[in-house]
């Protein structure tokens, strides 16, 4: 059983959404704001917090600013129900076949000024749901922008109240308390009692005599003790010392292991989605790959059957939300769900790819009264029209570099190292160099060398549009033509390549996102065409300091023959030192000329 479809309709930035999860593991990724916190907030919402602590409740605020209805809708969809499973949620299946179950949450606050109670239903005829149904599906939620120091902390008995409460299964919690009492028998009180006592004697002589001593509260209750008590960190083999005195990265960790204690409570439910928001923050690469690594055994063992046929199947799913470029490359791309904001529904795209239809999928959506702040929307890349090959591309090369696609509105894709390296460094200095609004929107782009010329699968990734939205606001790749490598009279490969990344594009509607540029030659060739000779050879006679006849003799060539003669030059040439080199001499020539593709390609990606 998991959490398979999540409707929303009219909830924060969210006018009318189906949102996809997959089985174990889905890891929401896109720009800041665009909907991610409040899709996990949705789940927290329409579930039971494992732990019985609930943190949040619907409110007024939760409904879309700008529309009429007064009221928002969360309905989540539970696939593959186990036969036990059924039984215990007849009252929420679907169909006949009862192998879903749903359950929504519907805030209405019309008419009303306070004391909204939310309307909970199940199933297809949206009745309450049978006693202790809705209570099977919990979640544990890790909250983003954490202070693991200052949750773990002493006077912050939050967490380790929680952890005592875990652990105390039959036993009284006041037991405990007086258990872990202080005691009060040191001499250096009752020195502090003797002298204290002395002035008290005389302040209250003669109207109500008083006796004081120091000592630590006879009632203490668990969480006075838990408020105490602290966690203390070290490396391994080290004795642990207080918390400020590690970093923020392993606090941080430690936290989320805190949290993780709960999921042990997970056989108590049917399914628990863990909920975590950044859980890359304050870790670099290497622990957030730990984390994401514990995060998914978490959600394999629980899959494990258990002993207890009818016992609650105690399935973990977790639902990550994050912005790093790390996490989102190291999952498969079937795992990732693209979310971003986009203009209201009058300027999206409809389902065909047509703009500016104005029409929803969902035909009762309420009329603004005021015009509707942005909306959020979403695209599982497991839902987009990607052959199995384009997607097992995809998911080898959406390396950390490439992932940072799935982050950004405007996309370049070029062939390789080179090209991304002096691309920015030509923009700053020469295109855009009395541009500066332009060129941060240039430096916003996301660069991607694919380390090849197969741009088809980026491009359907980036084009292909679901539920009314595209990743890619703007998409320019740069090509090169390959003239010297075919026949007189032949079309140039990458005129080839052009025209079937134009069809592609016009198939989805998405010719005016698209723009794609063609040299004649290569890189290299087309620099020394436009008169950068001088440049380049200063820059190659650095990486080759015996090889000045070479160059010379190459150069002087014309046409293929030139052409050929300086592709054969770089054979021997890393071209990631070449273009590292030539970007500091670009960045600091005024005479050096931009060959047309390229400018015309940096004008395309910021318009």
């Amino acid at each position: 059983m998991h959490l398979s479809q999540l409707r929303l309709s009219n909830f924060r930035s969210f006018a009318e959404e189906l949102v996809f999860f997959e089985r174990r593991l889905t890891v929401l990724v896109g720009e800041n704001n665009g909907g991610k916190s409040n899709l996990i907030d949705a789940i927290r919402l329409i579930s039971s917090p494992l732990s019985g602590r609930r943190e949040l409740y619907c409110e007024q605020t939760d409904i879309r600013f700008g529309t009429i209805s007064r009221s928002f809708t969360i309905q989540a969809t539970f696939d593959e129900l186990a036969p036990p499973q059924q039984g215990r949620l007849i009252s929420a299946t679907t169909d006949d076949t009862l192998s879903t179950a749903c359950f929504g949450l519907t805030y209405d606050a019309a008419g009303k000024q306070s004391h909204i109670r939310p309307n909970l239903w199940a199933g297809r005829f949206k009745a309450p749901p049978e006693p202790g149904a809705h209570e099977m599906i919990r979640h544990v939620y890790l909250p983003p922008l954490r202070d693991a120091k200052h949750a773990l902390a002493s006077g912050n008995p939050t967490r380790i109240h929680a952890l005592l409460h875990h652990f105390l299964g039959d036993r009284d919690p006041n037991e405990i308390a007086r258990n872990l009492a202080r005691t009060s028998d040191d001499q250096i009180l009752t020195d502090v009692d003797l002298a204290v006592a002395g002035g008290l004697d005389i302040l209250t002589t003669g109207v109500r005599r008083q006796n004081a001593s120091l000592g630590f509260n006879t009632d203490e209750k668990l969480i006075d003790i838990a408020r105490d008590l602290r966690f203390k960190l070290a490396d391994h083999g080290i004795t642990p010392e207080d918390l400020q005195y590690s970093g923020h990265g392993f606090a941080n960790l430690l936290y989320i292991a805190t949290i993780a204690v709960e999921l042990e409570k997970t056989d108590n439910a049917e399914l628990t989605t863990f909920l975590v928001e950044e859980p890359e923050a304050h870790l670099h690469p290497q622990l957030q790959a730990a984390v994401l690594n514990f995060l998914e055994e978490r959600a394999e063992q629980s899959l494990n059957p258990k002993k207890d046929q009818n016992a609650p199947a105690g399935h973990l799913q977790v639902i990550v939300a994050t912005h790093s470029p790390n996490l989102s490359a190291w999952v498969p791309s079937k795992n990732l769900v693209f979310v971003r904001s986009v203009a209201p529904a009058s300027d999206a795209i409809d389902d065909t790819g047509q703009e500016g239809s104005g029409q929803s999928e969902y035909p009762e959506a309420p009329q603004a009264t005021t015009a509707p702040r942005a909306e959020s929307r979403c695209i599982p890349l497991s839902r987009l029209d990607l052959s199995d090959p384009e997607r097992r591309k995809i998911d080898r090369y959406l390396d950390v570099t490439k992932s940072a696609l799935l982050f950004g509105g405007r996309v370049l894709l070029v062939e390789g190292i080179a090209e991304a390296l002096l691309l920015p460094v030509i923009a700053k200095h020469h295109v855009l160099k009395d541009k500066p609004a332009a060129f941060r929107i240039f430096r916003s782009a996301v660069f991607v060398p694919i380390d090849g010329v197969d741009f088809t699968p980026y491009a359907k990734a980036l084009l292909s549009p679901f539920n009314n939205v595209r990743i890619a606001d703007r998409l320019v790749i740069i090509t090169d033509g390959d003239k010297h490598t075919v026949e007189a009279g032949k079309p140039l490969p990458g005129v080839n390549r052009k025209t079937a990344l134009d069809t592609l594009a016009a198939d989805r509607n998405a010719s005016d996102v698209l723009d794609v540029f063609v040299n004649t030659y290569s890189l290299e060739t087309e620099l020394v065409a436009a008169g950068n000779a001088a440049c380049l050879k200063a820059v190659y006679l650095i990486l080759h300091p015996q090889s000045e006849d070479k160059w010379d003799e190459a150069v002087a060539k014309s046409g293929d023959d030139r052409a050929q003669a300086i592709q054969d030059l770089f054979k021997t040439t890393p071209k990631g030192d070449f273009a590292q080199l030539l970007a500091e001499k670009v960045a600091v020539s005024q005479a050096f000329i931009v060959p047309d593709y390229i400018r015309q390609a940096i004008e395309a990606l910021v318009k």
